[in-house]
């Protein structure tokens, strides 16, 4: 009997509660008026289409407020140019990308091998190891220059802000892409290696000098994706010297491990040995090569208004492009030319692990996101126009739908 009591008085509870809590929040959202109805009085209202006309001929009722964002129409003549310095340690990286390839890694013990044991005196070995070396500079170097020579200083800061080049550069760097992937080599007339390689038994700086263009030429299949995708970046960058500015980069991180390991010949044998991972070099630079040819397409779609290859598309293909090399480092993917992964070792491990939460962090871009570490690559928002409207303090509802936002 006592729990039934009890009961009954934590139900009333509940419910006084209930009420104390709903019925105001109910009455405020219905609008209740707690004044008597006997206590109101009710006046006549005149049309309210008169009140909107003496509304907007005494003040305007929309004002624009300036573009929150970027602007409606963004072209390539508003994205900054790219520094001296920025174009040089892409070419270093470039250099050093270079080096992990199948055409210049089996090279380097090959070359200081050759250098050390050429002559009884070291010092000589070293001096010609420096001579090559900076053959390999004045080689790219030189390459560099070329370039700005035959299209000159204002060609190149047009080619950033014309549809017709960046949409060349977008197919070229797919070729570039494809030729990493293993569907075909991309070589230099036979006649140009073998010129050079006949010219490397000359003695002194010569010979030197041979070696160093044999190995450039011979190695083009591998380095020149590489080469053409710095020079199309340093081309359209705006900068006067880009070119050979990016050209140095690359060839001082090449040239350098010639040298040094012609200096302490013992580190070669803390070398890891050619093997397939070679290959997968190439094809890892493949999906890079891939995924920055859609910023010269993306130019082309800014330079002709089709908005067709807006943020969202943009961000879906890179996410795309980091899923499937995470896929391809975990040996779920595999081209032509690769071997068959029997496990996974740790640095493609961590590769896959870094691929993999760079395309998580991307998607969110789809939704808004301003993916700040990567904007300079994206596709610019469409603005966003603040409108504020000011009406007069007292206005009957029934106004609103009279007036016309313009």
């Amino acid at each position: 009997m006592n729990r039934y009591i009890n009961r009954r008085i934590k139900h009333c509870v509940l419910l006084f509660f209930l009420l104390v809590i709903v019925t105001p929040a109910v009455s405020a959202f219905s609008g209740a008026d707690t004044v008597f109805r006997q206590e109101l009085t009710f006046t006549d209202i005149p049309d309210t289409t008169v009140i909107a006309d003496t509304i907007t001929s005494q003040q305007p009722l929309l004002s624009a407020a300036p573009a929150t964002t970027q602007p409606a129409s963004v072209t390539p003549e508003t994205v900054p140019t790219l520094s001296l310095v920025t174009i040089f340690i892409s070419g270093f990286i470039g250099g050093l990308a270079a080096l992990l390839l199948p055409c210049i890694f089996p090279m380097l013990p090959l070359t200081v091998g050759f250098f050390t044991k050429r002559h009884q005196d070291r010092k000589k070995g070293i001096r010609d190891a420096v001579i090559y070396g900076l053959s390999i500079i004045l080689i790219y170097v030189g390459l560099g220059m070329l370039i700005t020579v035959l299209f000159g200083a204002d060609a190149l800061n047009t080619l950033s802000t014309n549809g017709v080049f960046n949409f060349l550069f977008f197919l070229l760097l797919v070729v570039f892409a494809a030729s990493f992937f293993g569907a075909f080599e991309i070589e230099l007339p036979y006649k140009w290696v073998n010129k050079a390689e006949s010219n490397t038994s000359r003695k002194g700086f010569t010979g030197i000098f041979f070696m160093a263009a044999a190995l450039s030429l011979v190695s083009f299949s591998c380095t020149g994706p590489i080469i053409g995708t710095l020079l199309v970046q340093a081309a359209t960058s705006g900068a006067r010297s880009g070119p050979a500015a990016g050209m140095l980069g690359f060839s001082i991180a090449l040239a350098f491990p010639f040298v040094l390991f012609a200096l302490f010949p013992s580190w070669l044998k803390s070398l890891p040995k050619s093997g397939g991972w070679l290959n997968s070099v190439k094809v890892c630079l493949g999906f890079v090569e891939l995924g920055f040819s859609l910023k010269f397409l993306s130019n082309v779609d800014l330079t002709y208004h089709w908005h067709l290859f807006d943020r969202e598309v943009f961000l879906v293909l890179w996410i795309v492009l980091a899923a499937l090399l995470g896929l391809y480092l975990l040996g779920k993917l595999r081209f032509t030319h690769d071997s068959p992964v029997d496990h996974v070792s740790v640095p493609r491990l961590f590769l896959a692990i870094l691929v993999f939460s760079f395309s998580l962090f991307m998607v969110p871009g789809l939704w808004g996101a301003p993916l700040k570490s990567i904007s300079a690559f994206l596709p610019h928002r469409p603005a966003r126009i603040s409108i504020s409207i000011h009406l007069p303090c007292g206005l009957p509802a029934r106004v609103l739908p009279a007036c016309q936002l313009t």
